[in-house]
Order: structure tokens, then sequence, then C-alpha cells
């Protein structure tokens, strides 16, 4: 497949245009991701305005920020889910990030159930920065890839869901083979490579022994690792979830 992403030109990323927040963001050339996860994860508001302070002090413009890692209470029906988003995108429109169409900012989000949190948080936010090293034109190798579950293209959202509530092995072996064919999609749309992979969770209350060969199997995640976290997608009825990134400095802030 060949790249079709869209840059943003301000950010120094290029992005996988989707409806309220992008499937994917990539360096470009000349910048690298950098990942702040948060010790303690903030209420959204105030977690938005940290990370405005948090790229300000770095010397970045609201711009550059490219995803953002969300937790919440509990997963949501899909209309609930839908106006929180609006709720999401006006808070970062109050913070000066870019919250209008074709939305290039990547997300991730989902329902742990390991001491949930009261609202909503901001657990991680990623944004870039310019790539170190001699050479010129470092850089533009980095990625975040959105969490991405068993949905597909349907009339309703319910007929999107793939394999259904069927969550016995069989079914979260159809889960897990769709949401990681459509995450090697998104990457062959950035034009990024597969092999430099750093990170991956998968979000799920189900096994992940069925899915396990399926995950790493189609990534070269032996070194890097994959994360497990117990916990819901962010809509009710979704089993399963896995996001990806590649960034060249991660740090808790």
């Amino acid at each position: 497949m060949q790249p079709k992403s869209t840059s943003f030109a301000p950010g120094g990323y290029r992005f996988v245009p989707g409806r309220q927040f992008s499937g994917g963001v990539a360096a470009e050339r000349g910048f690298a991701l950098r990942r702040v996860r948060f010790r303690e994860p903030l209420p959204l508001a105030q977690g938005l305005a940290t990370a405005r302070a948090i790229l300000d002090a770095a010397g970045r413009p609201p711009e550059a920020l490219a995803a953002c890692e969300l937790r919440s209470p509990l997963p949501l029906p899909i209309a609930d889910f839908l106006a929180f988003n609006e709720t999401y995108l006006a808070a970062l429109r109050s913070q000066g990030f870019t919250a209008a169409p074709p939305y290039p900012i990547g997300r991730s989000n989902l329902a742990p159930i390991l001491a949930p949190p009261a609202e909503v948080v901001l657990f991680a936010v990623t944004f870039t920065v310019p790539a170190e090293g001699p050479a010129e034109g470092a850089g533009g190798t980095d990625f975040f890839i959105s969490g991405k579950p068993e949905t597909s293209a349907a009339p309703s959202f319910e007929e999107g869901i793939v394999g259904g509530a069927d969550v016995s092995p069989a079914g979260l072996r159809m889960k897990a083979e769709y949401v990681m064919r459509e995450l090697r999609a998104r990457m062959a749309e950035l034009g990024v490579e597969e092999a430099r992979v750093t990170g991956a969770q998968a979000y799920t209350i189900h096994p992940l022994e069925p899915v396990l060969e399926i995950v790493t199997g189609r990534l070269p995640l032996a070194w890097g690792g994959l994360t497990l976290v117990p916990a819901h997608p962010p809509v009710t009825g979704l089993a399963f979830e896995v996001d990806l990134r590649s960034v060249s400095q991660e740090c808790v802030a």
C-alpha cells in the first residue's frame, strides 16, 4: 500500500485522517516523537493544561501535539462516546491545540478495570521535537498508531463489530486478526517501518493467550514487548483493541 497520509507541516508530522482524531501520526524528516507519561494521570482539562506547559518548556508550538492517551471510568454507548468526543475537542481547543477537521492528533482511550478513574484522565501525550543527530535530515522514523478496536465500516455500529459478541477463543482470534491487519494498513499509509515499533498496548478483559501469537507474530515485538492493560475499549460492545508506537524519547513526568 502506498502512503496515503496527510501532511501537518505546523506540527512536523503527517497523519491518517479520521473522525475527531486521526488513525495515527508519523514524524516528518527532521523531527522525532517524544512521549511523556504522567506518573499520576490528570483530569482531562488539567492534563491538557500541563501538556501545554510541557510543550512550551520544550520550545514547541501547540501544533506539535501529535497524540493523546486517555483513561475513562467506563465504556460508553456509541452515542455517548461521540458526544464525549466533542467535549474532548473543546478541551483541546481551550489550550490552543489543533482540534478542527481533518483532526490530525492521534488518540488512544480505554476504561481500565483496575483502579478506574473517577473521570476521564490524560495518561500520556506525544509530541514532535527536532531530531537529534549529526546527519542532516535525521529523524522522520517515529510514529504513533491510534488505538484500533474490532470495528469496521457498516450501516450501524453494532453491525460493524467484527466477530460480534463472540469472545470465545475463536471469536477473539477473529477480532485480533482484523485489528492487526488494520494497524499494519495504517503503518503502510504513513509509510513507516513495522520493524521500528518500540511498544504496543493491548486492551481487553479477556485472556490474551488465544491471540498472543496473532499480535506478536504480526510485528517484531519480541524485544519491545506487548503491554496488556486489563481494560475495556472505550465503547460498549467492544472487546479488543491495540495501539502501537515508535518513539525516540520516553519519560515519566
